[in-house]
């Protein structure tokens, strides 16, 4: 499973973002941090109807949705750490 967290600009939401992605990291799973303004930030919205950042996408191998959150829904670290 893997983390997939997209971040707009460089506000208090996108670093509280970071840190709780990088609270994943430290606890060994797999996060890929994506700007929104990126190629893969686009078509990763289409595909999973990303409205808002900072998103947080929780995937399984297989790249399908496990769980979303976005806006200012911040996951608690145990819950994204929970899932994966």
């Amino acid at each position: 499973m893997k983390l997939i967290v997209i971040t707009n600009g460089e506000g208090p939401e996108t670093r509280e973002a970071l840190e709780i992605a990088d609270k994943i990291v430290s606890e060994g799973y797999e996060v890929q941090k994506i700007d929104w303004e990126s190629d893969e930030a686009t078509s990763l919205a289409k595909l999973h109807d990303i409205y808002s950042t900072p998103a947080f996408l929780v995937t399984g191998d297989d790249g399908r949705q496990i769980e979303m959150w976005q806006g200012s829904q911040m996951p608690l670290v145990s819950n994204i750490a929970y899932l994966m």
